[in-house]
């Protein structure tokens, strides 16, 4: 068997070849997909004794695959913690986080631009079935943490940058305050990726990724991700997801693999472009604001530069103009397509507040006009072309 532990050395070595022992499977460069529901056994006592924590050992589908392995053990590797789990997409991830960390009658502190959908998972079901309460906060002071904990607190929920406004928070001050109260942070870290931040060397206990976006990068696959630092924690996630039936498919966890052998230098242009487009966006006589991280305008630039290493394609600006207006601009552009994710080698826009009420704008920070737009692969110059010729009405 290889010597895994050499691969440690870089994000660019455990993306091309941490996890992947050759030996197994005939010395092929690229591992197989191991489409198989099932495996079998020499004798009933090898059955019995199955251990689903050896991850060299393998029963059935819904508890392990080998090609899911080999993805669980490079983004374990690349968020330094002791493991991640692979689910069948973000929301079975986030999911899974909550229903393992909280119990009936838990209470969570989450960030207004958390992902709708959590939101609506939490405010819904959780409230419903488990009487778990949730005080949201925005997020930019350590004291609305503070000041928003109970005896009950089980979990916070952050997400930095949050992928509307782009505001961030301070993980290893958030996690600090968290472990006092005996409370765990999770952190969506599908933004920046873990080559550009690594929230468990900061103090947080889950981090979750939506891998349909960078990790995947190429549009075609739904998936999500837990990585954990604490042991105890890892296999609670892996007996739950056995029992929940979350795994992902080994076909989507094989494109994943493939994903992150290229991520490194896919993010590096997509920040390039970004970059660029966002300098562009804000010397624009027609664009009232600029969201993104790696402006030295944005308020939060030098906590950016204390935790992370990097930003990635993702921004959102304001037009000086009605909705209407700013609907106008996301039809009137051609590379960019109208979509609501992000994170592939397309470059998209969409209005995510254009129906949301006033009120309901404020708490998250964006006004109805809003537009968000991420930067693809399809060249820096043509995209901000783009931009002057839908902007130039």
């Amino acid at each position: 068997m290889s010597d895994q532990n050499q691969y440690l050395k870089s994000s660019k070595l455990i993306a091309a070849h941490y996890g992947e022992e050759y030996e197994h499977y005939y010395n092929a460069i690229v591992p197989p997909v191991f489409m198989n529901s099932l495996n079998v056994f020499e004798t009933l006592d090898d059955y019995y004794d199955f251990d689903r924590r050896d991850k060299h050992k393998y029963c059935y589908g819904r508890v392990q695959n080998p090609t899911v392995r080999i993805l669980e053990d490079k983004i374990g590797a690349l968020e330094h913690g002791v493991g991640a789990l692979a689910y069948a997409s973000g929301m079975a991830a986030a999911t899974a986080a909550v229903l393992t960390v909280c119990k009936t009658g838990s209470h969570v502190i989450c960030i207004h631009n958390a992902y709708g959908p959590l939101k609506s998972f939490l405010n819904g079901y959780a409230k419903e079935h488990m009487n778990i309460t949730v005080t949201y906060v925005e997020g930019d002071r350590l004291e609305e943490f503070e000041e928003s904990m109970t005896e009950r607190t089980d979990l916070i929920i952050l997400e930095s940058p949050s992928s509307l406004v782009f505001s961030l928070q301070d993980i290893r001050g958030v996690s600090e305050l968290a472990k006092k109260a005996g409370a765990k942070v999770y952190i969506d870290n599908t933004y920046c990726t873990p080559i550009y931040q690594q929230p468990l060397d900061l103090g947080a206990d889950i981090v979750m990724h939506t891998t349909s976006k960078y990790i995947g990068g190429h549009s075609d696959l739904i998936g999500g991700m837990l990585a954990v630092k604490d042991k105890e924690l890892f296999h609670k996630l892996l007996e739950n997801r056995e029992l929940f039936g979350g795994i992902v498919g080994p076909m989507e966890a094989w494109l994943m693999i493939r994903g992150l052998r290229t991520m490194e230098v896919r993010i590096a242009q997509h920040q390039k472009t970004a970059m660029a487009v966002a300098e562009f966006l804000d010397k624009h006589p027609r664009v009232r604001k600029v969201n993104y991280p790696g402006l030295p305008s944005h308020p939060q630039y030098e906590l950016m530069k204390r935790q992370q290493q990097g930003n990635t394609g993702l921004l959102s600006f304001e037009i000086d103009g009605s909705t209407e207006d700013a609907a106008k601009v996301a039809e009137r552009l051609n590379i960019f397509k109208i979509g609501v994710s992000w994170g592939g080698f397309e470059s998209l826009v969409f209005l995510p507040h254009a129906r949301t009420g006033e009120e309901e704008c404020k708490k998250l920070r964006g006004s109805q006009n809003i537009i968000r737009i991420h930067c693809g692969l399809e060249g820096t110059e043509d995209l901000i072309a783009d931009l002057e010729a839908a902007l130039a009405y």
